[in-house]
């Protein structure tokens, strides 16, 4: 019987000894998407394969796309794949001590040479224009990001500010700056935005319409600590 995809990267994360959701988490996607795959009921992206490869270039490319042993490379080759200046991209990066001088000067807009930048590998930005990398503050959003985790961001037009939920969100009203949760977007009928907390000792915060002044989507986390 041939060794299929999904029967491979089984043997490719047993070898590494990390979970579905550490892989999940470094690569900034959903477990489940990796359970999807392991289970048979969908199939890797041409994506998701190179994102893995990316980050963890002990993964012998030659195993997970062909299936030629071995599993992983020797330490040797290890070191020598490591990614260079040509597989990342330079992105603004905002940590929490900038928090309040980003919220300041917003109106004038994010000028490269105004903050750091951070370097994301390609695979993860995905076209995505204008991205920002935030460092995430505190733990009201544990578990899935913890304090000191970065993120990359995305800003969401004005005009679909009242289609946005479900997802993590960094928003910024009057002089605040917060990472939280939407769930239930009430923009569009009674003109406010509650955001929630994953951590329930976190709380939740609701803010009017008025008092919005940027919305960005959290797509992939780029770094975290190790907990």
């Amino acid at each position: 019987m041939a060794v299929t995809i999904q029967d491979r990267l089984k043997q490719i994360f047993d070898a590494l000894g990390i979970t579905i959701y550490q892989i999940a988490k470094e690569l900034g996607e959903n477990p489940s998407k990796f359970y999807n795959i392991l289970n048979g009921r969908a199939k890797p992206s041409y994506d998701t394969i190179m994102s893995l490869l990316a980050c963890y270039p002990q993964i012998s490319a030659d195993y997970l796309i062909r299936g030629i042993m071995p599993v992983l490379n020797s330490p040797e080759a290890n070191a020598r794949i490591m990614l260079s200046d040509d597989d990342t991209i330079e992105v603004p990066f905002v940590p929490v001590k900038f928090y309040a001088s980003f919220v300041e000067s917003f109106s004038d807009g994010i000028r490269s040479t105004d903050v750091e930048s951070f370097r994301v590998r390609k695979p993860i930005m995905k076209g995505h224009k204008n991205a920002v990398v935030l460092e995430i503050s505190g733990s009201s959003m544990t578990p899935q990001l913890t304090h000191g985790a970065k993120v990359l961001a995305i800003p969401v037009g004005e005009n679909n500010w009242e289609y946005q939920s479900g997802g993590v969100y960094a928003v910024m009203y009057r002089d605040y700056f917060v990472v939280k949760r939407i769930r239930d977007n009430e923009l569009l009928t009674r003109k406010y935005l509650t955001l929630h907390s994953d951590n329930p000792n976190g709380g939740n915060v609701t803010v009017p319409l008025q008092d919005i002044r940027g919305l960005w989507k959290i797509i992939s986390i780029v770094e975290a600590p190790v907990e």
